[in-house]
């Protein structure tokens, strides 16, 4: 007993050493935004490795203070256990590295592709930042779709209820001739609501983006490797790192690939549709009246207009929101079942 006590000792200071020398690299760990920008480039330092590498830095440090215990309480049956745990970990550090290193190459080929092609806009040094100013102009394109939808309506709603009362002999009857108009307002109240969904489609797209910017590379993904070090977690663990990922890298990537790939440039952006002109309530002549309600009934529905602008607002905008989600959690699904989870986004998908 003496001389396995003499063995231990050692051992467990050997142990105890090397975790206290982990523990204390945890309030030091290295970051990249400390180093010469010259040794990182730019989007590199956009990503912030402070919380991954404690992530991984914690559960090493635990598991070699439990191996130290393992030879100061003599209980060689749980070493084997740890000793899987702390390659687990070396796996998930080599997932951490995969993610970055995927990461930095789509932004590299991203601003790369972008720069070739004369389109880069201000400040886009990322996928994020391209994707962010894809959304910024369906956005814009779609406020004054509907826009232009509240303006017509508005004008149509005037010139309609314009109207003469006549009072004869005690007897009054009133000529409504701009009353017809009134049927049109139906359709464009249908447009503005099918307007409105994509806005809120493109309003979530951006909300996404900006949760994934400000949250996975700083809590999902850190959080994520931290629970997959541990075997109880490691669903867990993979469900997190899955997800931020996949907003974070994945999303913006489809965006722009639906976005450039998918839409065809001959097609025109929308346009705005023709005002109502002035109605004349006074108009005794009911073909006149007619023939001026049936000319705008024909601007309004002129096909290259009309076409314009449902495919903008229900394919450019509303069905690519979709089809992006669809694809993003797609590729969740399929990469957390890689690192050893399994996320069931059958209901995430039939929602979006």
């Amino acid at each position: 007993m003496r001389n396995m006590e003499k063995t231990a000792i050692p051992r467990m200071l050997v142990f105890a050493s090397f975790a206290l020398a982990i523990l204390a690299s945890l309030g030091n760990a290295a970051l990249p935004g400390n180093a010469p920008s010259s040794l990182f480039p730019h989007y590199l330092l956009a990503l912030d490795f402070q919380y991954a590498s404690l992530a991984l830095l914690i559960p090493f440090a635990i598991v070699a203070i439990a191996y130290m215990a393992s030879y100061a309480f003599n209980v060689p049956h749980i070493r084997a256990i740890l000793q899987d745990e702390a390659l687990q970990i070396i796996a998930t550090g080599a997932v951490a590295l995969t993610l970055a290193g995927t990461q930095l190459v789509v932004d590299e080929y991203t601003v790369a592709v972008l720069n070739g092609a004369n389109a880069t806009g201000n400040n886009i040094t990322s996928t994020m930042d391209a994707a962010s100013s894809v959304l910024t102009f369906l956005e814009t394109k779609t406020i004054e779709v509907q826009d232009n939808l509240a303006t017509v309506s508005i004008a149509l709603g005037k010139e309609a209820s314009k109207s003469v009362f006549c009072n004869f002999m005690g007897v009054g009857f009133t000529i409504g001739n701009c009353g017809p108009f009134n049927a049109y307002r139906g359709s464009l109240t249908a447009a503005m609501f099918t307007t409105s969904t994509a806005l809120a489609d493109t309003y979530a797209q951006e909300y996404l983006l900006s949760l994934a910017r400000n949250y996975a590379f700083s809590i999902l993904i850190p959080l994520g490797l931290f629970l997959r070090c541990f075997k109880v977690s490691r669903a867990a663990g993979g469900s997190l790192i899955a997800i931020g990922f996949g907003f974070y890298t994945v999303f913006p990537a489809v965006i722009l690939a639906t976005d450039n790939l998918l839409q065809d440039s001959s097609v025109a952006l929308p346009s705005a549709l023709p005002l109502v002109g002035t109605c004349d309530p006074m108009e005794t002549n009911a073909a006149a009246a007619r023939g001026d309600f049936i000319d705008y009934g024909t601007s309004l529905v002129a096909y290259d207009q009309a076409e314009s602008i449902e495919y903008f607002v229900l394919v450019r905008v509303l069905f690519m929101s979709i089809l992006n989600l669809i694809i993003t959690l797609s590729f969740i699904r399929a990469f957390a079942h890689m690192i050893g989870s399994d996320i069931d986004v059958s209901s995430l998908a039939r929602i979006s």
